[in-house]
Formats: C-alpha cells, sequence, structure tokens
C-alpha cells in the first residue's frame, strides 16, 4: 500500500471527483482529499496546509483550471499539476503545458492517470530533493562567507546559528562553550529564535551548566552529534519541562571541532517531534567543522589584534596603547588645567636574576612586578610594559607634583618586598623617573625622553630611587653625543664587522640564506651590539650610511660564501629612516654593480611598522628595487601594524614570523595557533614563511608539520663572524656543534 496522497481536486462535478478519488484508490494511493470550485476556495485550500498534487478541469462555471495553474505559480509552490478534463483540446492542452501544467487526462480515458501521477510524483521528489541539496550547499556557502566576515568568534557563532534556522526552519538554536576551567559547559550569548516563548527556554538554559547531562553534555563528552526526536519525552533532556511549557520538541547537538578538539556544542530546536534525517545530520556537521576552522582563525586574529595593543606576558597595555593613552590625558589635563606624570620605571639587576635562574623564572617576575605595579596606581591611570623589564606609566588627572612623588615612593616599597616565585623569595628594586606635562614637555616623545632620562639619574644614584626630571639633567644626553661621534668614526675605521646566520630549508635541510647582523667593534668598549648603537643611529641619520657600509661589506664577503655554496642568497635589513631617502633603489644598486653581485641573489628584510609609515613611497621603492629581481621580506612578522592589507599591495615574497610567537611552542596552543594562521594566510597569499628564534626540535616539528618553508635560530647555529662561517659552510649543512 503507497502512503498518503494529499490532493487537491479543483472541479465542479463531485460525481467526476469520486471518480478520480476511486481511479487513485485503485492504483494503491491513500487519497486525502479537497474539492474546489472557486477561486477563493482554492487559495483557501492552498493556506490551510501543503499538497501533493492538484487535479483540475479545463472550465467550470465559477473557476477555471488554467486560473487555478496561475495562482499556484505566483505562489511559487512547486506541486504538480495536473489537467482532468472532458473538454480540453489538444492545442488548448498545449498551451496549458507551456503555462506549467504537468500533464493533461481525459475523463473519458483515465487509464493514463496512474502513470501521470506516479512520474509526476517521482519528479516532483527529485526536484525537492535538488533544491534541497541546493540550500544546504548555499548555507553552507553562506554562512562560512558570513562567519568568516564577522569581527569575532561570538558574532561568528551567531551568524551561524541564523543562518541554519533561517534556511531550515528549525525556531532556536544556542551555543555552549567551556567555561574558564574546560571541566562544564555555559550558554553563550551568542543564540538566536523566533517564536511567542523561545526567550523563556533561553533563560533557563543561562542558568545552567553542565557537565555530562543533558544535550550539549551528551555531545560534549561523545565528541558526536546526538538527534532527539522528542525532547519532552526523553529522561536525558533536563530542561524537558521548559521546553513543554515553550512549544519546543524536536533537538540536535553538534560538536564544533577543529582537528580533534570540541570548541563548543551547538544545539538546535523544532516545534514539532521529527525522527533523525541522517541527511541534515550531515549537513550539521560540516556545519560544525567548518565553524570549528573559523573560530580557530578568529581567535588567532584575536590574538594578534590584542597583542597589537598589549603585552603578550603580563597583558599589559604596550607602547602603542600607551601613547593613545596619554594623548588622551594630556588633552584632558588641557582642558581641566591638571597635569599629567609620566614615569619611567626599570628594574634593578633584573639581568642577574634572568641569567643566573632562567629566562622562566625572569618572565614570572616580571609578570609579578605587574601586578603591583598596576595595583599601585589609581583606576584611571595606565601600565604599560615597554620591553624586557622597563615600564612605563601614565599618571592622569594630577593636581600637584607631590602626588607623583607619593605614588612613587608607594611603588617603590611595594617592588621592595620580596616575590615569591617557584617556592624561593625574590628580591629586587627599580629605578624610577618622572616627568610632569605641560611643565617639563608638551610632546609624547618628549615626555618619554624626560621619563627616561630621569630614571637613569635614579639608577646612576645606585638605584631603588626615583628622580625627577630636571633642564640639567644632561648626563644621559652627554653620553649618547658620545656614542654618536664614536659610530661617525666607525664608519670612517672599519670598525663595522658583520656575523651572519643561516636560514634554512625545512624540505631540504640545506642553507637558503644567510642573514648579514651587523656588530661594532669599539676600541675602548670591545663588541657592541646592535641594540646598544642602532636605535642612536636611527635617531641620528647615520643609519643611512651605515646600512650602506653593512651592504658594501656583505657583498664583498659573500663572493667567498656563494664559491663554498652556489645556490646561497644574502639578507639583509633596511630600516626606516633609510626608506625615507628618495634615492635608495639608486643607492643600493650602485652597490650591488659596483660590487659584481647578483641583484637577484638579494633580499632585504624590513618591518611592518616601516612599511605603514609611508605606504606610497614604500610601494615606489620596493617596485623599483623588485625591477632589478631584489626580493622582499617582512622580518619580526606579527608584531608590527596591525591592518594586513600591505601584504596584497607590496612585492613581497616571504614573511617572517617573530620569535615571540615562535619561543613557546609547542607548549602554547595559542602561540601555535597564531603560527599556523599566519603560515597558512601567508601561502594563501602565495607567500613563503620564515621562522625566527627556533632554538629546539620540537619547534622545527611543529613547523615542518604546519608547512613552514624556513627556519632561522640558534637550534641551527648563532650568528657567526665571516670567517668562521666560511669554515662552517665548508663542513656542510647545520646544526653545527
Amino acid at each position: 500500500m503507497k502512503s498518503a496522497l494529499h490532493a487537491l481536486i479543483v472541479e465542479d462535478s463531485e460525481e467526476d471527483t469520486l471518480l478520480l478519488v476511486r481511479r487513485l484508490s485503485q492504483g494503491g494511493y491513500q487519497p486525502q482529499w479537497r474539492r474546489v470550485d472557486t477561486q477563493e476556495g482554492f487559495n483557501a485550500a492552498l493556506e490551510s496546509q501543503a499538497w501533493d498534487i492538484v487535479f483540475a478541469d479545463h472550465t467550470m462555471p465559477r473557476f477555471s483550471g488554467t486560473r487555478a495553474l496561475a495562482l499556484l505559480r505566483e505562489r511559487e509552490l512547486d506541486v504538480p499539476f495536473i489537467f482532468v478534463s472532458g473538454s480540453i483540446g489538444e492545442e488548448t492542452a498545449v498551451e496549458a503545458m507551456k503555462s506549467g501544467a504537468q500533464d493533461y487526462v481525459m475523463k473519458n480515458n483515465l487509464a493514463r492517470l496512474l502513470p501521470a501521477v506516479e512520474r509526476e510524483l517521482r519528479e516532483a521528489s527529485r526536484r525537492a530533493e535538488q533544491r534541497r541539496g541546493e540550500q544546504e550547499l548555499q548555507l553552507l556557502q553562506t554562512f562560512t562567507t558570513d562567519a568568516a566576515a564577522a569581527p569575532d568568534a561570538t558574532s561568528a557563532i551567531a551568524v551561524t546559528l541564523r543562518k541554519v534556522c533561517e534556511s531550515t526552519g528549525w525556531v532556536l538554536a544556542q551555543a555552549w562553550v567551556p567555561r574558564a576551567n574546560w571541566y562544564a559547559l555555559e550558554c553563550s550569548s551568542a543564540w538566536y529564535g523566533h517564536g511567542n516563548r523561545v526567550e523563556e527556554f533561553r533563560a533557563e538554559s543561562l542558568a545552567v551548566t553542565t557537565a555530562s547531562v543533558d544535550l550539549p553534555g551528551l555531545v560534549w563528552a561523545s565528541k558526536h552529534a546526538v538527534w532527539i526526536p522528542d525532547v519532552t519525552q526523553d529522561p536525558r533532556f533536563a530542561r524537558a519541562a521548559i521546553a513543554a511549557e515553550t512549544g519546543l520538541r524536536a533537538a540536535v547537538g553538534i560538536p564544533v571541532t577543529s582537528d580533534s578538539d570540541v570548541l563548543g556544542v551547538l544545539e538546535f530546536f523544532h516545534s514539532e517531534p521529527l525522527p533523525e534525517d541522517e541527511r541534515f545530520l550531515k549537513v550539521l556537521r560540516a556545519v560544525g567543522e567548518q565553524l570549528g576552522g573559523v573560530l580557530q582563525r578568529k581567535r588567532a586574529e584575536e590574538r594578534l589584534r590584542y597583542l597589537a595593543h598589549y603585552d603578550a606576558l603580563t597583558g599589559l597595555p604596550n607602547r602603542t596603547l600607551f601613547v593613545d593613552r596619554l594623548h588622551q590625558a594630556m588633552s584632558d589635563a588641557n582642558r581641566r588645567q591638571r597635569l599629567v606624570g609620566v614615569a619611567f620605571v626599570d628594574l634593578d639587576r633584573f639581568k642577574t636574576i634572568n641569567d643566573s635562574l632562567g629566562h622562566g623564572i625572569g618572565d614570572l617576575l616580571i609578570k609579578g612586578v605587574a601586578d603591583r605595579l598596576s595595583d599601585c596606581v589609581r583606576h584611571g591611570d595606565t601600565v604599560t610594559r615597554l620591553a624586557g623589564d622597563e615600564f612605563t606609566l601614565v599618571l592622569a588627572d594630577i593636581g600637584h607634583p607631590n602626588h607623583c612623588a607619593q605614588l612613587a615612593t608607594k611603588i617603590l616599597t611595594s617592588l621592595a618586598r620580596p616575590f615569591v616565585i617557584d617556592n624561593q623569595e625574590l628580591f629586587t628594586s627599580a629605578s624610577l623617573g618622572m616627568t610632569l606635562y605641560p611643565n617639563d614637555e608638551i610632546t609624547v616623545e618628549g615626555l618619554l625622553r624626560n621619563a627616561d632620562i630621569a630614571m637613569y639619574r635614579a639608577k646612576k644614584s645606585g638605584g631603588n630611587a626615583y628622580a625627577f626630571y630636571s633642564a640639567d639633567m644632561t648626563i644621559k644626553a652627554h653620553e649618547r653625543l658620545a656614542l654618536e661621534n664614536d659610530l661617525r668614526h666607525a664608519l670612517d675605521h672599519d670598525q663595522l664587522v658583520l656575523h651572519y646566520q643561516p636560514v634554512v630549508d625545512l624540505r631540504t635541510g640545506a642553507i637558503d640564506a644567510l642573514e648579514a647582523l651587523v656588530r661594532w667593534q669599539h676600541p675602548q668598549r670591545g663588541l657592541i651590539a646592535p641594540a646598544d648603537f642602532i636605535p642612536m643611529a636611527e635617531e641620528s641619520g647615520l643609519i643611512v650610511a651605515l646600512g650602506e657600509r653593512v651592504l658594501n661589506i656583505a657583498c664583498e664577503q659573500f663572493a667567498a660564501f656563494r664559491a663554498v655554496c652556489p645556490g646561497l642568497r644574502l639578507a639583509v635589513n633596511v630600516s626606516a629612516r633609510q626608506f625615507q631617502q628618495s634615492d635608495l633603489a639608486q643607492r643600493i644598486v650602485e652597490i650591488l654593480r659596483g660590487s659584481g653581485f647578483d641583484p637577484r641573489l638579494l633580499d632585504i628584510e624590513i618591518t611592518e611598522s616601516l612599511l605603514m609609515q609611508n605606504m606610497e613611497t614604500a610601494l615606489v621603492l620596493m617596485r623599483r628595487l623588485s625591477d632589478h629581481g631584489i626580493r622582499f621580506a617582512i622580518d619580526d612578522f606579527g608584531t608590527g601594524y596591525s591592518s594586513l592589507a600591505y601584504l596584497k599591495t607590496l612585492p613581497i615574497e616571504r614573511v617572517k614570523i617573530d620569535r615571540s610567537f615562535v619561543r613557546d611552542t609547542p607548549q602554547d596552543h595559542n602561540d601555535a595557533a597564531i603560527v599556523s594562521a599566519i603560515i597558512s594566510m601567508a601561502h594563501n597569499l602565495g607567500l613563503q614563511v620564515t621562522a625566527e628564534g627556533v632554538e629546539t626540535d620540537e619547534q622545527v616539528a611543529l613547523l615542518r608539520e604546519r608547512g613552514c618553508n624556513a627556519v632561522q635560530g640558534y637550534r641551527y647555529s648563532r650568528p657567526l663572524p665571516a670567517a668562521e662561517m666560511l669554515t662552517r659552510l665548508r663542513q656542510g649543512a647545520p646544526p653545527w656543534g
């Protein structure tokens, strides 16, 4: 016996209607039918329920089959329509078929009825399946696009829930996410619903935490989708009572997954009991998997945005946010005729602790210092970690300089108390410099400089002290001037030396390039690291001559390297100050030609912040150099400007992941996710990826698994002088002992 057939019959003759119904019954159908013979009745029937098929006489006193067909198509209902008439002619039948009817059958020859019905029901079912497949595909495509475009992870979840409900007719959807301890779930703020009382059910859900019971808990524990045909009848569903009251019946929960990890659970509710639908479950599983990928990317993006304004170790604002907060405090002070204090805090003898006890203990101490500094200031003040053991403070709305002195004393007292780290007491102190806006300076840069000078005065006095800036603080300025004069002398007397660090191809293990790193062999101070003179060279403008000198030396020395390793490339750094020189491209090309160096073997490394200072100038210079075959890499990627638009605008070949993201991998899953996101994004843009600061085999394994192209770091070699590097190259590929 065939299933029930819901048939709408447009016929003015009750006798003909009964003949038609009898014929359908003889064919094994169970007709559930309704006869109408007016336009009003036809419209009312279409409103009342869904129909499997429509039969219509062609001509009737008060209505016509052609009009019924037109009304059906106006509603865009894909329901088979068959004319059953005793008066339809061949030409009329052809016109009816052109208008959208599936077939016509003469009343005096109903033998064709059943084959026509079977054929059209089969075709209607096929079209419905096709539409459903198209809708499912469209759902997956649109939800992925919209979720990826959402500003954050919660918004991406909300978009997904709305898209699924709108596409499928399910009435309520909400998300469950793990609490901070990952042992219990809580209902997220992301949800979508329509209906009279869904918000009551929503309120009940928000009050629930679940570990292994109820629908989200079952999904979380099993990592598989769970379908409940009627939650009001299932003892596992703890919210059955409120579900019954609010008209919710069928429910399905799906895990949101990324690789083998479950990131959360989505649950959907229908207003009717429904048996398990494997096809729908398959679609929802795909939704959960794709959403998991989107969420991982969103979290990596959020991490990158966070790192653009906050220090990764302490969670304090970084320099970028410090400048913004200081500008705001200065603006407020102008309106209210108040002062702003700017303090520079540097720990005393931190390097000794770091070197003797290790970076892990040093990091914990930095975090402890950050907490104490935050406890010392008021709610409207700002504590910033600039770098290493250096902190700055913005003290807003100051009425008198004595208030800053009182705070400085409070900070020094707080930091003098022992820190208990790893079951041992550590003691430290700090030197603090203070300057006032607008008394001492009216620019951000000047205030920072003043606070820095004052801090060094405090440190020179033995540390564990504070000092206010005053105009006679010239000691540090004199020292820097002396260093600048020494550097000018060094440029003229060949005191600059280059060390080289290999860049290793992860696929082959071969050295792909050597990065040239400058050192200063000072006649009195010995070998000076770049961190001690490059910033001063940038400020003074000496970096232009220094950069040219470095490129000259590297080109001269590289001939010997390439004699041993013919495929070797040279990587050099170019500073922001150099990029401000309009003739930079000409200078570089002249140096290469003068030394006979093939420009196609040169990689120029630049930072994100450099590019953002003047995108148009950078683009012109880079294109000029690219025309000669020179390639570009973004150094310290992920630590500078947060916009990534330049990656598709500028002629960049490679990005170098900053060592701060590599250092704690693979143990730090957030850093691992950021590294993966950078590699994936770069490869999608056709860029190569090098990871800096690689020190362990575990880091190498992770980077190789994620598709990183090359690595650089102490795992393979420290930076070596030219002669030692040449000897090492003759020994073969690193690592070198």
